[in-house]
């Protein structure tokens, strides 16, 4: 009976540790898309709010078509988004309905025990035999024993009634929770057909104004070839301004050089204050602070504040097709952020203003410097007090107002360069 007593208790305790953690991970895993799908519907609605503004002027343009593309790509991972939280929820159902079936047939070995134990201590509910058992004993230790053992035979019978009353509760929440499960996956299952019919009206009137669009491709050529003299002009004097901090660094750092030299001479054995770092031969030279600076902005990838507090990307880095002109590649810098009139331009990270200059289609363009690494903010329609060259700025300050050009589009234009490198914004901007 004791040996049967102890192999229940093990086993029960085994499937009790078996059944709490499973949904741990699934629940936080939902939790991760679940916030990641209210980000998309945010960006859903900044999206919105241009083509409201577009579609109330009754003109087809191509920030329209933006838009349209933009919200159609964030749908499309809406949907994806709403799939993976079905797949996670689908598979918590099938480890409920596991558990649960587990639980009814632990619940149905625990009751047969119960039932058994009951009907011994039936069997064995006269008081004399006990008594006689314990008086029989060959040894007062023995006696002891005998006592100890029908203490415990009494409590391992509470302990089942116990174990039984907790499967029965564990069961219930089971039950209860696969209940919600499906619930949420019904909903989950809506959600997902709603998006989708959302999903095809967005196409059918990204393919109105695409025909629309392709009846102005004279105009549209002009306007690619206006762009295209913009960024040119951007990215020549980008590279200047570069090229000139490069070389005031190597001048700078000749000086330093100069002045060990010359205090080495004049006191042997003296070392110089500050150490000089040479990146490489095609890079500036680095002072301890600056290459801190630097350090610290490589460490902030995917994690630098937007230029703009709302807003969504209408052109990504890189070259990639124009939106309606067939065999025509377009080629971005920098990547293009629409948002709202009037929107302020902050800076993404610490850093010091080293150039303000002006560029036809650009509007005004401010270069800060945050060590070997630049970014670039243009389509400013006015500069924020006190924004001038060698001004310190901090995270989020701010620099100007963002342009609203002839075709009442918008948005800054935003670029991080590594030196003489372009990079891709978008690895640095937080998601």
């Amino acid at each position: 009976m004791k040996l049967s007593g102890h192999r229940f208790i093990i086993t029960a305790c085994i499937l009790l540790l078996a059944v709490i953690p499973f949904a741990q991970q699934p629940h936080i895993q939902r939790k991760d898309l679940e916030q990641k799908r209210k980000e998309l519907v945010a960006k859903i609605q900044d999206t919105k709010k241009v083509l409201e503004e577009t579609r109330s002027k009754k003109t087809n343009s191509l920030k329209q078509l933006k838009a349209i593309s933009r919200q159609i790509k964030t749908r499309e991972n809406i949907i994806n988004n709403v799939q993976q939280q079905i797949a996670v929820i689908s598979s918590q159902i099938d480890q409920h309905h596991d558990t649960i079936t587990k639980l009814k047939n632990d619940l149905a070995q625990l009751k047969d025990d119960y039932a058994k134990n009951i009907l011994a201590a039936y069997k064995a509910r006269n008081v004399y035999d006990k008594i006689l058992f314990i008086f029989s004993s060959k040894s007062f230790n023995q006696a002891v024993k005998r006592i100890q053992y029908l203490n415990q035979y009494g409590d391992y019978r509470r302990h089942q009634a116990e174990l039984i009353l907790k499967k029965q509760n564990e069961l219930i929440m089971q039950l209860n929770e696969l209940l919600e499960n499906k619930k949420e996956k019904m909903a989950l299952i809506n959600l997902k057909e709603d998006e989708k019919k959302e999903l095809e009206g967005d196409k059918k009137e990204e393919g109105e104004v695409l025909t629309v669009l392709q009846k102005r491709e004279k105009e549209l050529r002009k306007q690619l070839a206006e762009n295209e003299k913009a960024a040119k002009k951007l990215n020549r004097t980008i590279e200047d301004l570069i090229a000139r901090e490069i070389e005031e660094a190597r001048r700078k750092e000749e000086e330093a050089r100069k002045k060990e030299l010359a205090a080495k001479a004049a006191t042997p054995g003296a070392t110089a204050k500050k150490e000089i770092v040479k990146t490489s031969s095609t890079e500036m030279y680095l002072t301890p602070e600056v290459l801190k600076i630097s350090n610290d902005f490589e460490e902030n990838k995917n994690k630098l504040p937007w230029p703009v507090e709302k807003g969504y990307i209408s052109e990504e880095f890189g070259q990639h097709a124009h939106p309606t002109l067939k065999g025509v590649m377009v080629n971005n810098n920098g990547v293009d952020i629409a948002t709202q009139p009037g929107a302020t331009v902050r800076c993404v990270f610490k850093g010091t203003v080293k150039g303000i200059f002006p560029v036809p289609g650009m509007g005004k363009v401010v270069i800060v410097s945050h060590g070997k690494y630049f970014t670039a903010y243009a389509k400013i329609a006015t500069l924020s007090p006190g924004i001038k060259e060698g001004k310190e700025l901090n995270i989020k300050d701010a620099i100007g107002t963002v342009m609203t050009d002839e075709e009442d589009v918008t948005e800054v234009h935003f670029e991080v360069w590594k030196m003489q490198q372009k990079i891709d914004p978008q690895i640095w901007l937080k998601d």
